[in-house]
């Protein structure tokens, strides 16, 4: 009797065996899921498990308003709460977005849009959606428009195509109240990002380096050697007290960094950051708030956020899931929080 107890718990075992050597490990898939996180890494919220194709090619970016609500930045711009997601098209259907790069600039307080499409820049009112066109350019494709410090101004540039010669890069300034606009002058023709400080009247901008100059090109000088961008890209800020200037740095090949560079005591740290082509780096400047928010490059990625006033770096990665790829991040204005969009596995 004893045999054939044994037999057939041998039996068992070999059946259990067999089942474990052809059953495959059941892995979790990331998941594509809007979400958010406190500025200290409490509070993880999945907002909404989502495949955002709006349009025809999806999003690019996404911005926080003053009052937060989210924009999503594609070939037209919608609106939404951060609880249900349930957007609201706010750009007309005849009207398509640029791509290169996904730059909406949000005036002072809030109540103006800033972006460019179909070759021009474009104003948007909010919360009402009134729309004017703030250019006529017809031959050169403006875009990346930066809003001044106090609000009258804006600068931009063109993509480097076209009048008045090929393979340029122009920086122009418009005055927002009269109207008025002009190119600034610069002795290289591929010059990048530029901010009109109006408090400082000057504007600084970006090559091989960071530099800054009067409107009309007079008075150049280099602010900082290290790092600078052979390109346009949505990172490039400056923060509310004009203290910090936070950039792209480049040293070697595929190696990254948020460059941030203090005006006051002519430093700059660098902070390792996930490179997302074309034209964007993982990286944003609260506007409101000396915070930045970044992610690490790695696995799993590392959301971070950094106190420009301290130099606190803190990781606010969620103990329940890792973070398998970041495309975009946005803070609120205060730095309170910052929403990201992520493919994201549970552990």
């Amino acid at each position: 009797m004893k045999r054939y107890l044994y037999l057939a718990v041998l039996i068992g075992l070999a059946l259990i065996l067999v089942s474990c050597w052809f059953t495959e490990p059941i892995y979790l898939l990331p998941e594509s899921w809007l979400c958010s996180v406190n500025a200290d890494g409490t509070g993880f919220r999945k907002i909404k498990k989502v495949d955002l194709n709006f349009g025809t090619t999806g999003f690019w970016d996404i911005y926080m308003t003053k009052d937060n609500r989210i924009i999503f930045y594609g070939e037209k711009l919608w609106i939404s709460d951060t609880d249900t997601i349930r957007v609201e098209q706010i750009t007309p259907d005849n009207l398509t977005l640029t791509h290169l790069p996904s730059r909406l600039s949000q005036s002072p307080d809030g109540s103006k849009l800033y972006f460019a499409a179909d070759k021009n820049i474009y104003q948007l009112s909010y919360p009402d959606y009134q729309l004017t066109q703030l250019t006529h350019q017809t031959t050169r494709w403006l875009r990346n428009p930066i809003v001044s410090d106090l609000g009258n101004y804006i600068t931009y540039s063109s993509d480097g195509f076209g009048y008045p010669t090929k393979e340029t890069e122009y920086m122009y300034w418009l005055n927002l109240i009269n109207g008025q606009s002009d190119i600034i002058p610069s002795p290289d023709t591929l010059s990048f990002n530029p901010y009109y400080s109006e408090i400082e009247d000057y504007v600084y901008y970006e090559r091989a380096g960071l530099f800054r100059s009067r409107l009309d090109g007079s008075d150049r000088t280099t602010v900082d050697n290290y790092g600078g961008s052979g390109e346009p890209y949505t990172m490039f800020s400056i923060s509310n007290d004009q203290r910090y200037i936070v950039h792209k740095s480049n040293p070697t090949y595929n190696n990254y960094f948020v460059r941030i560079f203090d005006k006051v005591c002519f430093s700059g740290v660098n902070l390792p950051v996930k490179n997302s082509p074309p034209y964007e780096l993982l990286g944003r400047l609260c506007k409101e708030a000396n915070i930045v928010f970044y992610v690490s490059p790695g696995y799993p990625e590392k959301l971070h956020s950094y106190r420009l006033d301290t130099g606190e770096d803190t990781i606010l990665n969620p103990n329940q899931v890792n973070i398998a790829n970041t495309y975009i991040i946005a803070p609120t204005w205060d730095g309170s929080k910052v929403y990201f969009y992520a493919d994201i596995e549970v552990k």
